[in-house]
């Protein structure tokens, strides 16, 4: 049998609700995989730690995704906050890679000419992949445009893998990219 001091017990009890106490708050909070915190990182902005605890209850996608690029092994698109203040406090960041932890910006030719990197003025929302069909291009506007109005290109895509934007308020975001450009249309 083994016995303890009062001491010892005392000790062990005080440095087990110490750690209890002050352990979380040195813990991190990414609300998305370190690779990526690292891209978020290397091009000026922070995941957005308090993407679920801020405005709509009704999120339920993270605010990345993976598999974006399908000519990369790996790849994942995700927003983050910019270190800078601005009119446009977000990004939008496209990455892609060989290995799982080296991500780095996305090539435009892996995304048909489109930049990797979108500069937003509104709240994310959680991302989720699609595929649409038949999208009237009139209603969507270029994504550098901070006044939405419809009036992009004209024609219909018979379909389109885009990307949604989506917290569950009923208003989502497509983003899809068109000749070399990003195009977004709001959807209520």
């Amino acid at each position: 049998m083994i016995t303890i001091g009062r001491r010892t017990l005392a000790v062990f009890t005080t440095c087990s609700l110490l750690s209890l106490v002050f352990a979380p708050a040195s813990w991190p909070n990414n609300v998305m995989p370190q690779t990526l915190v690292d891209v978020a990182h290397a091009n000026g902005c922070n995941p957005i730690d308090d993407f679920f605890d801020q405005r709509d209850p009704n999120v339920m996608n993270a605010p990345y995704v993976l598999g974006w690029v399908p000519e990369a092994r790996y790849s994942a698109v995700f927003w983050c906050k910019k270190t800078e203040k601005g009119d446009k406090p977000y990004k939008l960041i496209f990455a892609a890679g060989e290995e799982p932890y080296e991500l780095k910006l996305a090539d435009a030719k892996q995304l048909a000419g489109c930049p990797a990197v979108i500069e937003y003025w509104n709240w994310p929302a959680g991302l989720r992949i699609e595929t649409q069909r038949n999208l009237e291009l009139t209603s969507f506007h270029p994504v550098t445009d901070t006044r939405p109005t419809p009036g992009g290109p004209t024609g219909v895509l018979a379909s389109a893998r885009v990307l949604v934007s989506d917290n569950g308020d009923g208003l989502e975001k497509i983003f899809l990219c068109y000749r070399g450009q990003w195009f977004i249309r709001l959807l209520e």
